[in-house]
């Protein structure tokens, strides 16, 4: 969550950082103002070492007790952390009640458990309510917590003093962003670039929108210019990342995730999970399944067993593994996924692929109808589908092709998928059905690469020249 508490200048952070350090590697007292300790143990939570920051706000209380600075940091960590009757309680002993960031903390306590009248009123008290500073945290607060009319009400009431002022068109741009008006917001972090071409978090506010209309070229274009401006601007090695992968440009999502780790700007064990996904898509199953591992001692550690990436996790391990033949190591992976999410269709996906890969199709056949009753719909059968034709088992996948397809005739590429099994499957009438009904159906060239192919069936050339002079026929009649 958003914290004002940071000092005035960088440079005092790292020494005050370092000093702290220093003392506490040496086991000798260090004395330190609360507001400072309340800095470093910021810094701490910001880079997700909750453990550090807990040590420096207990040191910190010990020597100023009642420290509305410290108190006001342990209570956000509480929030980190996913402790709000914690922080309701310390939140509740700051005295200065009247301090701006104590009503900011207050007012977003009171956010979290929906009392958004009374956090109004609260926001409404705060002195230099129309600061822009203050307009800014207001802002930002509110779209956080899912609240954009709110937020939009606050920008608007610092509009008329300033709108000409290059903050205020940062924070507009992040609303517009934040609020899915991403054509509008693409405008104004342009003019933000125009009028400081060095500030890579505006490269990065254009990237972010870049990447939600999913042109991701342009996304990693700038990314590469916050990181021109900013070599160490880790957000932008994850979303250069985050672009590879979906261009399934392996080798540079990983050298990228290895980066946007290194320099905090995505969870470890998030970005060792998409390395794994990556390994995966290049079939070096080992590698992988040695990613997915890193990812489930991240959650051990922190002794999260109950987050959803956990389950995703222990299904990704579970077809690596099937890959490598160990598929009882697989199995018991997908019963622990289980334990976690026993109405998750996509373990049952999962374990249907591990019996596959055994050739145990009756189990298969169970695992993926168990799956499909857990999550009945185009996207389940889709999946199914897909997996029985990778396996080969085409007979099996033109079965739930069709059933996705009475479901919704333009999901995917169900109709391309279906015209293929059935000129396979030399059903020539279903043929000419589907392939009408493809964005790009085949054409006479496809046919008649296919009949020239030494490589084409035996069984399948009286199909193919059925079709090739059905097809002629009918352009023949359009004229072509």
């Amino acid at each position: 969550m958003g914290r004002k508490n940071s000092p005035s200048a960088r440079k005092e952070l790292v020494e005050l950082i370092t000093n702290y350090e220093a003392a506490k590697a040496e086991e000798r007292q260090i004395y330190l103002d609360g507001d400072q300790l309340a800095d470093i143990a910021d810094w701490y939570a910001t880079e997700r070492k909750f453990a550090e920051a807990q040590e420096v706000i207990s040191y910190g209380l010990h020597l100023h007790p009642g420290s509305t600075d410290l108190l006001i940091e342990q209570a956000y960590l509480y929030l980190d952390t996913q402790k709000l009757q914690k922080a309701k309680t310390v939140a509740a002993a700051i005295t200065e009640e009247y301090e701006p960031d104590v009503k900011m903390l207050k007012a977003e306590l009171l956010l979290n458990e929906g009392n958004l009248e009374e956090a109004q009123e609260l926001l409404n008290s705060i002195e230099d309510a129309d600061d822009l500073v203050t307009i800014t945290d207001i802002v930002y607060l509110f779209l956080d917590l899912g609240y954009p009319e709110n937020a939009k009400e606050w920008l608007e009431k610092g509009k008329s003093r300033y709108a000409d002022e290059q903050d205020y068109l940062a924070l507009t741009a992040d609303y517009l962003f934040a609020t899915h008006q991403t054509e509008v917001a693409i405008e104004a972090y342009n003019k933000l670039i125009d009028k400081a071409p060095y500030n890579p978090s505006y490269w990065m506010g254009l990237a972010k929108c870049h990447f939600i209309e999913e042109n991701v070229d342009k996304t990693i274009e700038a990314c590469d210019f916050a990181l021109a401006a900013d070599e160490n601007y880790g957000e932008a090695y994850a979303y250069k990342a985050h672009s590879f992968f979906y261009l399934n440009n392996s080798d540079e999502a990983i050298e990228n995730y290895r980066k946007a780790i290194k320099y905090k700007s995505i969870p470890p064990e998030l970005g060792y999970m998409f390395m794994g996904l990556s390994y995966a898509n290049k079939e070096e199953w080992q590698k992988a399944d040695d990613y997915y591992t890193k990812v489930i001692d991240c959650f051990e550690k922190e002794g999260d067993r109950d987050s959803i990436l956990l389950i995703d996790t222990y299904t990704s391990k579970a077809f690596a593994l099937s890959h490598l033949q160990r598929y009882e190591e697989a199995h018991q992976l997908c019963d622990k996924a289980k334990k976690l999410g026993p109405d998750e269709g996509l373990i049952y996906l999962t374990e249907g692929k591990v019996y596959l890969a055994e050739e145990m199709e009756d189990l298969a056949s169970e695992a993926f109808q168990k799956a499909m009753e857990l999550n009945p719909g185009v996207e389940m059968c889709y999946m199914v589908a897909s997996t029985y034709s990778e396996n080969d088992y085409l007979y099996d996948a033109k079965e739930y092709y069709e059933m996705a397809y009475k479901l919704d005739p333009k999901y995917e590429l169900v109709t391309e998928k279906l015209s293929v099994l059935c000129l396979m499957s030399n059903e020539i009438e279903d043929f000419f059905k589907y392939n009408s009904e493809c964005k790009s159906p085949l054409g006479l060239d496809v046919i008649e690469d296919l009949l020239a192919s030494p490589n084409h069936r035996e069984e399948d050339e009286k199909t193919l020249k059925e079709v090739l002079k059905r097809m002629k026929k009918e352009n023949k009649k359009k004229g072509k």
